[in-house]
């Protein structure tokens, strides 16, 4: 795991308004793989079917670290509390390495792909819906602010977490490949412990 902090503090600084487009969207380690040959096909004893199964996963685990990466970015003049901070900041530096770490993937190993449409078309408007009406409570300046906001950007990372984690699970018991399926069970961990130490921090602030 110590290889993904190196890729932490990478991450270009994006205007507010385009990041909190981002985030409301989706608020809703390491081995190396071996270099040998060409990978654009499904590995022995994989399908077509399962790969694209597969990917449609790894799809969904990597849009979602992409836009948890920002949310400290967009968010952090809101900040209170210390405790509140760090913990965002933490998951979303996590967040920031582990999507650069499956790009990096995705380059050693072809046939793992990062940009599969996962949701059909009525999913999307509807999570587009969403967005814009979250997009005004969370809005810097005219959005929640001070405890009201902490709590509920903590809910969304809940959420967010227990999604990731149960996704990068399924990855890891589903994957033929062992080095991406060590991957996704240690992925699948860390964002359990995000979820573990959210749900902690949210009794104990907001919910006495």
């Amino acid at each position: 795991m110590t290889q993904i902090a190196a890729f932490v503090r990478s991450r270009p600084t994006i205007p507010p308004v385009l990041l909190a487009a981002v985030v409301l969207l989706l608020l809703s380690g390491c081995a190396v793989l071996d270099r040998q040959g060409d990978k654009s096909s499904p590995a022995d004893g994989e399908t077509q079917s399962t790969r694209a199964q597969l990917n449609a996963g790894y799809s969904d685990l990597y849009s979602n670290a992409s836009g948890l990466a920002k949310v400290d970015t967009l968010l952090y003049v809101k900040f209170e509390s210390d405790d509140v901070e760090r913990v965002v900041t933490e998951m979303t530096d996590y967040c920031a390495a582990l999507a650069q770490r499956l790009e990096a993937l995705a380059a050693d190993y072809p046939a793992l792909d990062l940009h599969q449409q996962v949701d059909p078309p009525i999913i999307k408007a509807a999570r587009d819906a969403q967005k814009k009406a979250n997009l005004k409570r969370f809005a810097p300046v005219v959005g929640d602010s001070g405890t009201a906001f902490e709590r509920g950007l903590l809910i969304r990372l809940l959420g967010a977490a227990d999604q990731q984690h149960y996704m990068a699970a399924t990855l890891a018991e589903r994957e033929p490949n062992p080095a991406l399926s060590k991957i996704m069970a240690e992925t699948g961990e860390r964002f359990a412990g995000f979820y573990d130490e959210i749900d902690r921090l949210l009794k104990a602030r907001f919910y006495r």
